[in-house]
């Protein structure tokens, strides 16, 4: 399918999806302030609290490289409607819920489907704009994202406190119903031209391996690095994921169907693009994971109160995602995405400053800043990754991208919280304590403040505070190294200007000139159909058709030099070699050639169909253009073997060459002429049928 860059309505489309994506990731962060008031409503134990959470987290994870695939092959707006379904009924489903195990069940639904949210909404910004408003696009749909951070908290903490739980579940419901109606209303719907099939092993492998290592990415958080069980579990994760990496390296070199097309890889772009969005996301968790637990635990302040004061982070996201485009494109996308990791490491360093009195207006600050660096990079390195993308791959491409941002918050949790808690237990000073409190201090900062308040003890709550801030610094300059760590990548592998193929594109617009031509030939040729279809075409004369046409005599035969040509000539071939050559090098001629037919039908209007429809029943049914058409089939087989033998390295008057092509030319013409018996027969899936029939003996 085109891209579409005209009207306001993409932009509608893009506000609608962003919503969705905007609900899937408060969905995300809303659980860490609900899990108490769940443990009570649900009887749930700290197992079932900790899978609440987790279970989300992996499911979100595992379904995205799935889900690109299944968007590609079956069509991405269906499973976007699909998944924004089954988003909005686990919704309802954890409302209604009252045991934990049904609990459970309609959060694993939301994660799966949260999966295919994410990955088709971001699908659709490849299909819905071009090159040159795609990155702006990006910042509004990374702008959702970053608000639905901190908003989930903030928002959860005050309908905890005024209303039933269940309403922070239900809100999604319509959230989902709004998506599914501007999807149906506003998106367009595509899939790959060529679909490709479905590849059970690998779906399941590399399901497995991302639920593993988020499970132990998870585990390690809370347990520590040196738990053998949670090292164990991600060591078996990587090697799954390692597996599957060679696996799909195998398949796309013996022309298999690989679930992610290596040949994606190929671009810089797109690889690093991918990779440094993780970085970033890196990066920034640690200033999520320690500042809500510096306003509760140093400044007092309630779960709610310290979803507010994060505020300057967002504020610092959406300043750095919306202008990202522009800076992009007038500076190079490497001086956009090393210039926003600069500033998140700026943000970080000043953190690390921050000290247990700290004024509220110096936090702001630094965090505002963070939060600009850190959206200016997400942002800029995301487009940079989709601008290498085909419509054609956008699903997979958007899922790969996706993969990486979805692992990046587990694991820079289980860093920032490694780093944190051995920051703070070297720093305690637990001289003259009582050994029970010191055990508790020991365990977490919660349970050291609680300790100090029950012995009423001012030193052991100074101690507590002091080393979790030392703590917090610790983690913050690992946050800052993490973000020069990626401007040194940056700077060394991401290109200066993201490099848009043509297959992602298209053909550059033609000319005014040109344009008023191509209009021209199609309404000279729209009145001769018209008049043919009305009066039959012998009895048509070339003085009626100039007359409905409105041109002159000269005008007419400067296109269609006989009255045949009205008839018998269109774009298509030239549309289908455009196709055939965009193809990717690597992919072997007959699938190719398979995928430039769906695609060169795919880039036709319902009225071009309609009107070569109409053109092939004529051929079929006047002997004289039955006749003439014995010319254009050999135009169209010249045409097409010079396209083949250029792929596979032949000349184009090669017998092997000559008879492949002839073959395929011979089966379309074939199928052609089956709807002169069936006028609603499905052209283009009749002549693919076709051709994969004679693929097994087509070899090149």
């Amino acid at each position: 399918m085109k891209r579409d860059g005209r009207g306001p309505r993409r932009w509608w489309a893009l506000g609608a999806v962003s919503l969705t994506v905007l609900a899937v990731t408060v969905d995300g962060t809303v659980l860490s302030v609900a899990l108490p008031t769940l443990a009570g409503a649900l009887r749930a134990g700290e197992s079932d609290l900790e899978w609440f959470q987790s279970g989300y987290l992996m499911l979100l994870a595992a379904g995205v490289l799935p889900a690109g695939l299944i968007g590609d092959r079956f069509g991405r707006k269906k499973l976007l409607i699909g998944c924004l379904v089954a988003f909005g009924a686990g919704s309802a489903l954890c409302a209604e819920a009252t045991s934990p195990g049904v609990f459970l069940a309609a959060r694993l639904l939301m994660g799966l489907a949260g999966s295919g949210v994410t990955v088709m909404a971001m699908s659709a910004l490849t299909v819905l704009f071009g090159a040159k408003d795609l990155p702006r696009a990006v910042g509004v749909y990374e702008a959702a994202n970053f608000v639905g951070l901190p908003a989930g908290p903030v928002l959860g903490g005050w309908m905890l406190s005024r209303m039933w739980w269940g309403w922070v579940f239900l809100l999604n419901v319509p959230v989902a119903a709004v998506g599914v109606i501007a999807a149906l209303v506003l998106i367009p719907e595509s899939r790959a031209a060529q679909r490709p099939r479905l590849d059970p092993l690998g779906m399941a492998v590399s399901a497995a391996g991302l639920v593993v290592v988020t499970y132990g990415l998870i585990q390690a958080g809370q347990n520590g690095w040196g738990d053998p069980v949670t090292l164990a579990v991600m060591a078996g994760g990587v090697a799954a994921l390692a597996g599957f990496a060679v696996r799909e390296g195998r398949l796309g070199r013996r022309g298999g169907s690989p679930l992610i097309d290596p040949g994606l890889f190929r671009s810089a772009s797109f690889t690093w693009g991918a990779v440094l969005g993780g970085v970033a996301g890196l990066a920034m968790i640690g200033v999520l994971f320690v500042m809500p637990q510096y306003f509760q635990v140093i400044q007092g302040a309630s779960a709610f109160s310290s979803g507010i004061r994060l505020l300057p982070l967002i504020g610092g996201l959406v300043i750095g995602a919306l202008p990202a485009g522009a800076l992009a494109k007038a500076a190079g996308a490497r001086f956009a995405v090393a210039l926003g990791f600069g500033l998140l490491a700026a943000g970080a360093v000043a953190g690390a400053t921050t000290g247990t009195a700290e004024s509220t207006a110096f936090i702001a600050v630094w965090m505002a800043v963070l939060g600009a660096g850190t959206g200016l990079t997400l942002t800029a390195a995301t487009a940079a990754a989709l601008s290498h993308l085909s419509a054609e791959r956008s699903g997979t491409g958007s899922a790969v991208v996706q993969a990486f941002q979805h692992t990046a918050g587990p694991l820079g949790t289980a860093i920032m919280g490694s780093v944190l808690a051995a920051g703070y237990q070297s720093r305690l000073q637990l001289r003259a304590i009582p050994a029970t409190a010191g055990k508790a201090a020991r365990r977490s900062v919660y349970d050291g403040v609680a300790a100090a308040a029950r012995l009423r003890s001012g030193a052991l709550a100074h101690s507590v505070r002091a080393a979790f801030v030392g703590g917090m610094g610790t983690a913050l300059v690992v946050s800052a190294g993490m973000a020069v760590a990626g401007a040194l990548l940056t700077l060394a592998f991401l290109p200066r200007r993201t490099t848009v193929t043509e297959s992602t594109t298209g053909p550059a617009r033609p000319g005014l000139r040109e344009r008023k031509k191509a209009r021209t030939r199609a309404t000279i040729q729209a009145c001769a159909l018209r008049l043919f279809r009305e009066q039959g075409y012998d009895a048509t004369t070339i003085e009626q058709i100039i007359q409905a046409a409105d041109v002159s005599e000269t005008t007419l035969f400067r296109y269609f030099p006989t009255k045949e040509d009205l008839v018998l000539r269109d774009d298509y071939d030239p549309m289908l070699i455009e196709a055939f050559q965009a193809q990717p090098p690597q992919m072997p001629p007959i699938p190719a050639l398979r995928a430039s037919f769906a695609a060169a039908f795919s880039g036709m209007t319902a009225q071009q169909r309609a009107e070569q429809r109409e053109r092939i029943a004529l051929i079929f049914a006047v002997p004289r253009l039955r006749a003439a058409m014995l010319d254009q089939i050999t135009q169209a087989m010249q045409l097409l073997a010079r396209a083949m033998a250029e792929r596979v390295g032949r000349r184009p008057d090669d017998l092997t060459v000559r008879t492949v092509v002839g073959a395929i030319v011979g089966a379309a013409v074939a199928v052609s002429a089956a709807i002169t018996d069936d006028p609603d027969a499905d052209l283009p899936g009749l002549i693919d049928q076709a051709i994969a029939h004679l693929e097994p003996g087509l070899t090149l």
